[in-house]
């Protein structure tokens, strides 16, 4: 099959509509949750092969967030929108790696570019601690 899409979620919708599927694709694992304010989160998990080959994407996690509305918000539903993203990224983190773990992280995105400058303005607030780790351990107690 072929996708025009990256979004696993997406071409989980499509396989399931060419293939008239009402169940679930066997290798995936899906939940959809709710949000005030018009948020939906979808978690698209690819558990094996059978679901790999499915959507064409290697087995992982992948969840979207989506806000209909992004246009002209109050600060307490902007608020609660930043809320949500960073509850996922959390959540995401604590089952993928210990305290202890080094992690990287990579702001891909076009800073020019409004709708896809977020991975750089991520990047400019990360706090780096691995070599506080290393060098000073006393101050992390």
């Amino acid at each position: 099959m072929l996708f025009r899409t990256d979004m696993a979620d997406e071409r989980r919708d499509i396989y399931r509509k060419a293939n008239q599927l009402e169940e679930e694709i066997k290798g995936i694992k899906c939940e959809i949750e709710e949000k005030p304010n018009g948020v939906r989160i979808t978690r698209v998990r690819i558990v094996n092969e059978e679901g790999k080959k499915a959507l064409d994407k290697d087995i992982g996690n992948y969840i979207t967030i989506d806000c209909k509305k992004i246009t002209n918000l109050s600060e307490e539903i902007e608020s609660n929108i930043i809320q949500i993203i960073s509850n996922e990224l959390k959540n995401l983190i604590q089952n993928l790696c210990e305290p202890e773990d080094e992690v990287l992280v990579v702001g891909l995105g076009n800073e020019n570019l409004v709708v896809d400058s977020l991975g750089s303005k991520v990047i400019d607030n990360i706090e780096v601690t691995r070599h506080i780790k290393k060098y000073y351990p006393e101050y992390l107690r």
